[in-house]
C-alpha cells in the first residue's frame, strides 16, 4: 500500500533537486550568476507570475459559489497583522535596532513562499494542480495588496531616518563649532575655523557607516517623523513602487474577470457556458504561469551558490529562533485562526501547510535594496528551503495525530 504522502514527498525532493540543479549549474559555470538570475528574476516577476495569477483567480475561482475562499484569504490577511504587531513590539524592545527592522522581522515571519512554494506543495497534498493554484494564490493576495506597502513604508523609513540623522549631526556639529569660536579668544577662533573647514572638506567616503538607530530614541523618531511630514516624494515614490507592481495589477484584473463571472464562466474550460474560441486565453496563462516555480527555483539554487559564504552568517541560536518562529509558530497560529475563521478541512490544512513554508527569496532582494538586514534574510531563505521536506512531512503527521483538519480518504 502506497503510503498518502508519498507524493509530497517526491514533490519536496523535486524542489530541492530544482535548487541543487541551479547550485550545481552556476558551480559548472553553465548558468552566470549575473546574466541568469536577474534576467529570471524579472521573467517571473513581470510575465509568469501574473499570468498565474490571472489564470488562477479570475477564471480557476468563483467567489460566488465557494464563500469559504473569502474566509481564507481573511486568514492570511489576520496573521500579518498579527507578525506586524508583534515585529513592532521586538523594536521596541530592542533599542539597538531602527524602525527598519520591523520590515526585516515581518519579512522573516510571514513573507512566505506562497505561490513559488505553496502552489506545487498544495497541489501534491490534495492531488489537484487546480487545488494547489487557488490556496497559493489566495494565501499570497494579502502580501501585495497589505503587506508590500507597508513594507515599503518602513523600508523608506530606514532610509529616511538614516539621512535626516545624519543632517542633524551636521547641523549640531556646524553649531557646536560656531558657540566654540564665540567663546575663544582670535587665535583659538582661527584654529577651530580652520578645523571645521577640514571637517567639511572630508570626503563623504571617510563617513563612517552610522550604527543603526533606536526606535525608542525619541530625538531620532521625531526628526524621522517630521522628515515624513515634509517629504511629500518619499509617500509619491512608495506609492509608485506599488502602482507599477505587475502582480499587483494581475490581481485586479482576477478579481475583476472571476467577480463579473467572465472568467469562470466563459473562459473556464470547465464550465457550461465555455467559449472554445478563446481557449488560447486559458492555454497561454496556464503555459507561461507553469513556469513559476521550476524557473524560480532554479535561479535560488543559482543565487545559493553565488551567495554560499554569506548565507550562513547569523549567530546558530539566532538562527534557531527564527526557524522555530517562521516553521513552528507562525503556522500554530494559522491553526488558530483556520479554527476562527471556520475553514473547512481542506481549506484549512492548505492554510497551516503554506503558513509553514519557507519565505521568499523577494525579502532578500528588498533587503538588499535597502541595505539592512540582508544577513539574517538570506540565512531564513536557505535554512527554510533545505528543511522544507521534514517541515511538510512533519506538520501534515501533526494534524493527522491530532485529528486537525482530516484529509478526506
Amino acid at each position: 500500500m502506497t503510503w498518502k504522502y508519498t507524493n509530497v514527498l517526491n514533490e519536496c525532493i523535486m524542489v530541492l533537486l530544482t535548487i541543487g540543479l541551479g547550485i550545481v549549474a552556476s558551480r559548472l559555470e553553465v548558468i552566470e550568476f549575473q546574466s541568469f538570475v536577474p534576467s529570471a528574476t524579472k521573467f517571473v516577476f513581470y510575465i509568469a507570475l501574473p499570468c498565474l495569477v490571472i489564470q488562477g483567480l479570475g477564471i480557476g475561482m468563483d467567489f460566488y459559489s465557494d464563500t469559504l475562499l473569502w474566509n481564507f484569504f481573511g486568514a492570511y490577511l489576520v496573521l500579518r497583522a498579527i507578525f506586524l504587531v508583534v515585529s513592532l513590539i521586538l523594536v521596541g524592545l530592542d533599542r539597538s535596532k531602527g524602525i527598519g527592522y520591523v520590515a526585516v522581522y515581518w519579512l522573516s515571519f510571514t513573507w512566505i513562499s506562497t505561490v513559488i512554494l505553496g502552489v506545487p506543495i498544495s497541489a501534491a497534498v490534495f492531488g489537484n494542480a487546480n487545488v494547489g493554484k487557488k490556496f497559493g494564490i489566495l494565501a499570497g493576495i494579502s502580501s501585495f495588496i497589505f503587506q508590500l506597502p507597508l513594507q515599503l513604508f518602513f523600508l523608506e523609513c530606514h532610509a529616511l531616518q538614516d539621512s535626516s540623522i545624519e543632517e542633524l549631526k551636521e547641523k549640531n556639529r556646524v553649531h557646536e563649532c560656531e558657540e566654540d569660536i564665540e567663546g575663544c579668544g582670535a587665535d583659538e577662533s582661527e584654529e577651530i575655523n580652520i578645523q571645521c573647514e577640514r571637517d567639511e572638506e572630508k570626503p563623504t567616503e571617510q563617513v563612517l557607516p552610522r550604527k543603526p538607530s533606536s526606535l525608542g530614541n525619541e530625538d531620532e523618531v521625531a526628526v524621522t517623523a517630521s522628515s515624513l511630514l515634509k517629504n511629500r516624494h518619499v509617500w509619491k515614490k512608495i506609492a509608485v513602487q506599488v502602482t507599477r507592481n505587475p502582480v499587483l495589477w494581475a490581481i485586479l484584473v482576477g478579481f475583476t474577470l472571476t467577480l463579473s463571472t467572465i472568467g469562470p464562466r466563459f473562459l473556464n474550460p470547465t464550465s457550461g457556458d465555455y467559449v472554445p474560441g478563446l481557449g488560447w486565453i486559458f492555454l497561454t496563462l496556464d503555459w507561461l504561469g507553469a513556469c513559476v516555480s521550476p524557473v524560480s527555483l532554479f535561479a535560488m539554487g543559482v543565487w545559493m551558490q553565488k551567495e554560499w559564504r554569506s548565507l550562513f552568517g547569523i549567530p546558530w541560536w539566532s538562527a534557531t529562533l527564527y526557524m522555530l518562529s517562521k516553521l513552528v509558530i507562525v503556522p500554530m497560529f494559522m491553526v488558530f485562526l483556520a479554527k476562527a475563521m471556520h475553514l473547512d478541512n481542506q481549506s484549512g490544512r492548505a492554510a497551516v501547510l503554506i503558513a509553514a513554508l519557507p519565505i521568499s527569496l523577494a525579502s532578500f532582494v528588498l533587503a538588499s535594496r535597502y541595505k539592512i538586514g540582508e544577513a539574517v534574510l538570506s540565512e531564513n531563505v536557505a535554512l527554510g528551503t533545505i528543511l522544507i521536506l521534514p517541515t511538510i512531512l512533519i506538520w501534515n503527521i501533526v494534524l493527522d495525530q491530532l485529528d486537525v483538519f482530516p484529509l478526506s480518504e
